[in-house]
């Protein structure tokens, strides 16, 4: 892909996708459930388990 993750991230980011860790992208739509435990991650939608930065889990509480 010719895209940085940021770019990716600004791009997507007003059709409800939010970065989760400096690695992660989401689609806000498919999340399943927040689980609190082991640093804390997401379930989506396809079972997929995905981590969430200690930084972002503040913005994503906002979010639900």
């Amino acid at each position: 892909m010719a895209k940085s993750l940021r770019e990716l991230e600004e791009t997507l980011e007003e059709h409800n996708f939010l970065r989760t860790h400096k690695s992660f992208l989401v689609n806000l739509n498919h999340i399943i459930k927040y689980v609190r435990i082991d640093g804390g991650y997401l379930v989506m939608s396809n079972g997929d388990k995905v981590a969430v930065s200690r930084r972002k889990k503040e913005e994503l509480m906002k979010l639900f």
